[in-house]
Parts: C-alpha cells; structure tokens; sequence
C-alpha cells in the first residue's frame, strides 16, 4: 500500500499521507512530519478536534511551505487564524488540482466533519501502462455511512473503531458495576468494525485495498 503513509491514526493524533503530497488532517506535531513536509501540496481537514487539527503545527508547516495549501468547510474558517492559502470546498462538488482531484463528503459526527474522496491522475507512464487514476476514498470520525456509496475504489482508508460485540460487553459490564464507561462515546460519534466492513464489501472491487483507521485501545478486538 505504497500510496499511503499513516503518520498517526486514533485518539492521540491523525495524519495521513497520500502519494506523498497530499495529507488528510494536520492532528501530529511538526516533528512527526519532517520526513514528508517538504512533498506536500495539500491539507485536507476534517473537522476541528485536536487529535485532527493541531493549529500551531499547521502553522508552523505554513511557515515553512509558504505555497502550502489547505482545504476544508466553511465551519472551520472560525479555527483557521493565521493560516493561508484556505480553499473553502462543497460537500460533493471537484476539485482538480492538477496531479490529484479532491472532493468533500458529509460525515456523521458530534461536530461538522468531512470525509475525503481522493483522485490521483496517472502519470504518462502509468497511462502507457494502462494504470488509470486511482481511487482513494477516506472516512473516520463517524457514526455510520448510509447514503454514501463509492463503487469501486482503490483503497478504501476507513474507521474501524470498535468491535460491536465487544464494546457492548464493555457497556453491559459497566452497567452491572453501576460504573461510566467512555464505550458510549464511541457507539455514539464513530464507526464499528462491522459497518466499516459492510460498506467496503458493498463498494470495493476484486483489486481493492483496506486502511484500517482510528482503532480504539479499549474496544477494537
């Protein structure tokens, strides 16, 4: 799975990395990007929490790639000060970008959020070799996927954050103790292992490849 780097992935942060020029939320510090700053052309943010969005490291990444671009909604211009080079997208609609094309979904989160359709274009060599663009389609942070289809994607980069049976094991058992447990949090704002491989299996091809995302420490079994 060449074409994608995952930088970090889950409660402690988020940043992902396609084809070394685009990366999908900016929720490590600049360290952590030494190694592939100095490729990339675009952020694509989610939505606002901090294990995605890390204004200080954004910036300083601005600071230094001063061409950089970052793409999101219009409900995180509010958490964007500072930063430049802001192309405001809509859920649905294309954007070409030249090397790659972008397009926002709607995601299901506790906040406004976006999930990310990807397009790579071929090289010249790719498409003398009969490789065509390559197909990304990138969803965490969500409480389910209905209505959104992606026939036939390359590479399906979605959440896995729970074992459905395990995390209601977990809440049957904290219920039984008369204790909290964060397990309703998670039913509630992200998606199962199950959903997650409900959608890839309705959508992928023979050829497909899976990135399991954004897997919980206490409920991914």
């Amino acid at each position: 799975m060449g074409v994608a780097q995952v930088i970090s992935s889950g409660s402690e942060g988020n940043a992902v990395i396609y084809d070394n020029q685009i990366m999908v939320d900016c929720g490590v510090s600049l360290k952590a990007l030494e190694a592939v700053k100095r490729s990339l052309k675009i952020v694509l943010l989610t939505h606002k929490h901090g294990d995605h969005l890390k204004l200080r490291t954004l910036q300083r990444l601005q600071a230094e790639r001063p061409t950089l671009r970052v793409a999101c909604g219009d409900f995180l211009l509010e958490e964007l000060p500072c930063i430049k080079n802001i192309d405001v997208l809509q859920v649905g609609m294309l954007y070409d970008y030249g090397a790659f094309k972008v397009s926002p979904v709607k995601l299901y989160h506790d906040m406004p959020n976006f999930g990310w359709r990807i397009f790579l274009n071929p090289t010249i060599i790719d498409f003398i070799k009969g490789n065509y663009e390559y197909k990304i389609f990138h969803a965490t942070d969500t409480v389910h996927l209905e209505g959104i289809t992606a026939k036939g994607y390359d590479l399906y980069a979605i959440e896995h954050n729970y074992c459905e049976e395990y995390i209601q094991q977990a809440i049957e058992e904290a219920r039984a103790n008369g204790e909290y447990t964060h397990a309703y949090g998670n039913i509630n704002t992200h998606l199962s292992i199950q959903q997650a491989r409900a959608f890839i299996e309705e959508n992928r091809k023979e050829s497909s490849e899976v990135l399991e995302l954004h897997k919980s420490r206490s409920f991914y079994h």
